[in-house]
């Protein structure tokens, strides 16, 4: 298989991820596996609370009415039955203050009394713990309050539960009545409906009296008004003598009819002067007897005619038979020459007729002139009278029109008050509500499930960066910024026992075989000298880092190779295991300069070990460190094991030292701290040489 199944990462190729380790899933569910009960205990608290909340909290159920409030109302009085639209905002603003009158104390407090709320227990709770101790405390202060008033408290609890709405681009107010009883919600809605229908009338009909009222107190003060007005106007027409009748004064009547009678006696005297001139014309032989109507009409005349008519025919018949010369004809002539005298004397008579008649007609003209001139001086002198008259009159005919208008409103109000012109009405009665208010209860249960994991689950990778672990690779990696050659799982081996007294390690676990195969890749890719030196030290994993170095010499052991255990930790946790003591001390061996074979121990599979000495690093660390280099050259692998960085001035010096090509800084996921792990990792700095070894993984890290 690939060494990156075992050791995190291709050869040559840093695996550090730079992305933040909540943005990857297999570092969230590895988050939330570790701390399991952090993320269920939300999940169950709310649970438990929510069935609570449903077992303690009766539930509330709201009825629901329509009301269609009609701002034009009903004109009864007039000949539309609705008046005209209005404008929609001013409907709208009076569709929202009759909101506020359906759910006002005025109409609350009569349904509190309808259905005797201040008796009943969900309207009128029983003093609390809380405002019983107020109350004492209140008391004893000596400000003690109003006594509670049952009536009040059911109000304003009924006011709490009552809500109304306009539904959008309507006239329509949806009343919603809340109580932990449908029956009860659904009455108590109707209720307020009706009684806010109630009151608006009530309301309507007592304005439209009192308008009355108004209107009718003013009648007797407008009828006083107008008499006064007429009987100032009145002696004033009296005083200045201006009577007349149908509006129109005496003497303007007068007036008017002497100019029409002047126009007549003028017409009459031009015609009379025109039948004379005729006449005269007649007589004098200018014209002829039939150009003038009067000689035509005349019967004298005719009768004249007729008979000097006859006698020329007769003349005319004796001429004709006897001659010219008879006797006879003389006295025809006689004849009718008397006729025609007498026609002519009553042409003159009728001309003398007309002649009088023109003669009167001018006369009259004269008079009617002179008539009319005097009484035009006669209305020129009232027109000062007449125009002070006229001004009284109008203010009698205000005061009149006054009077009527308020005579007539009053009996219009009279009669309003007996008529509901409301046009508000219930389109939707209230009916039983089907559920209870709020979501369902699976809903509920749901979202608290939901809600509680969701804080759990927030709790617990909230927890990670709090506990300040490592926890997994892919952190480790991100803190660091150095690549994870190995991840350990945690240590479970099983051991037999050596031929040396020691313990033999049987490489059959997953701690044993990443052990191997990190021991592989240190001898293939990480280090590039002969002998392999190898620095193992940790931030805090003082016994991860220990069991990692044995466990190292024992599989490079396993292998074949020679070993060499070096145990430089102050710890010495490697040498507190030895069942056999060297027979020459480190220190003493460095100051003896003779080597350090004497110092060494054989431990399991072969593996040399060279115990801790603390008067050894005394001594000096370049001392310390050339006996180990130049011991290093009987062996193909050493593996120092050094203190913990940051805390262990001679771990660091080690560390520092570049002879040693290679250095594995190990962390546990479960105990290492990332404040530790920075301090080690700036004490260290960039170094090439530092490898990261996670330990304590779990399966998948």
């Amino acid at each position: 298989m690939p060494s990156r199944f075992f050791v995190g990462a291709e050869p040559g190729k840093p695996d550090v991820t730079p992305e933040p380790w909540f943005l990857d899933p297999r570092e969230i569910g590895r988050a939330l596996r570790a701390r399991w009960a952090l993320v269920l205990a939300p999940m169950v608290l709310l649970l438990v609370a929510a069935v609570a909340w449903l077992a303690l909290v009766p539930p509330l159920y709201a009825a629901v009415t329509q009301i269609l409030i009609d701002p034009r109302g009903i004109q009864v009085v007039k000949d539309g039955v609705t008046p005209a639209d209005q404008a929609s905002d001013a409907s709208l603003l009076l569709v929202d203050s009759q909101i506020r009158v359906l759910i006002s104390d005025d109409v609350l407090r009569q349904v509190v009394q309808r259905y005797k709320l201040d008796q009943d227990p969900e309207f009128v709770r029983s003093a609390s713990l809380l405002e019983t101790v107020k109350g004492s405390l209140s008391s004893l202060l000596g400000a003690s309050g109003a006594p509670a008033d049952d009536a009040l408290t059911a109000l304003r609890t009924l006011r709490d539960r009552t809500a109304a709405r306009r539904l959008e681009r309507s006239f329509v107010v949806e009343l919603a009545v809340t109580t932990d009883d449908r029956r009860k919600s659904a009455d108590l809605a109707q209720a307020i409906a009706e009684t806010y229908l109630s009151t608006v009338s009530q309301a309507q009909a007592q304005v439209t009296r009192k308008a009355g009222e108004a209107v009718a107190s003013r009648l007797g003060e407008l009828q006083d008004d107008l008499r006064e007005a007429e009987d100032k106007a009145q002696k004033f027409r009296a005083a200045n003598n201006l009577v007349g009748t149908r509006g129109q004064l005496v003497s303007e009547q007068a007036l008017t009819q002497l100019n029409q009678q002047l126009g007549a006696a003028r017409a009459r005297a031009g015609e009379l002067r025109g039948r004379l001139a005729q006449i005269e014309a007649v007589a004098n032989g200018r014209a002829d007897l039939n150009s003038v109507t009067e000689i035509v009409q005349s019967t004298t005349i005719a009768q004249l005619r007729s008979q000097l008519a006859q006698i020329e025919a007769a003349r005319a018949d004796t001429v004709s038979n006897l001659g010219p010369r008879h006797p006879t004809l003389r006295t025809s002539e006689l004849q009718v020459q008397t006729l025609r005298n007498d026609i002519n004397a009553e042409i003159r008579r009728i001309a003398a007729a007309t002649r009088n008649d023109y003669r009167s007609a001018v006369a009259n003209e004269a008079s009617l002139a002179a008539t009319l001139e005097s009484r035009k001086k006669e209305a020129l002198a009232v027109d000062k009278s007449f125009v002070r008259l006229r001004e009284l009159e109008r203010q009698v005919e205000a005061s009149r029109a006054v009077y009527e208008a308020f005579l007539v409103r009053a009996r219009e109000l009279q009669e309003q008050q007996r008529l509901d012109t409301s046009a508000s009405r219930i389109i939707s009665p209230a009916s039983l509500p089907a559920r209870r208010l709020g979501p369902p209860i699976p809903a509920i249960l749901a979202v608290a499930a939901a809600a509680g994991l969701g804080l759990g689950v927030g709790l617990a990778l909230l927890a990670v960066p709090v506990a300040g672990r490592i926890g997994s690779r892919h952190r480790l990696q991100q803190i660091a910024g150095l690549p994870v050659v190995a991840v350990l799982p945690a240590k479970a081996r099983t051991r037999t026992r050596g031929k040396a007294g020691g313990e033999a390690l049987r490489a059959d676990t997953a701690y044993d075989v990443a052990v191997a195969r990190l021991g592989g890749r240190l001898q293939r890719d990480v280090s590039t000298t002969r002998p392999t030196l190898v620095l193992i030290t940790s931030a805090d994993d003082r016994t991860g880092k220990s069991e990692l170095a044995r466990s190292l010499a024992a599989s490079a052991a396993l292998d074949g190779q020679r070993v060499l255990l070096v145990d430089a930790d102050p710890e010495a946790m490697i040498s507190r295991d030895l069942r056999t003591a060297p027979k020459r001390g480190v220190a003493e061996a460095l100051r003896a300069r003779s080597g350090l074979g004497d110092a060494l121990v054989d431990g399991p599979t072969g593996v040399k070990i060279l115990p801790f000495d603390d008067a050894a690093l005394s001594l000096g660390t370049g001392a310390y460190t050339g006996a180990i280099l130049t011991a290093a050259a009987s062996f193909d692998t050493v593996f120092i094991d050094i203190g913990l960085i940051g805390t262990d001035i001679a771990a660091e010096r080690l560390a520092q030292d570049q002879r040693f090509p290679t250095l594995l800084l190990t962390a546990s996921a479960t105990r290492s701290g990332v404040a530790r792990l920075r301090r080690s990792l700036d004490a260290l700095g960039r170094d090439p040489r530092v490898h990261l070894v996670m330990t304590d993984a779990d399966a998948e890290a």
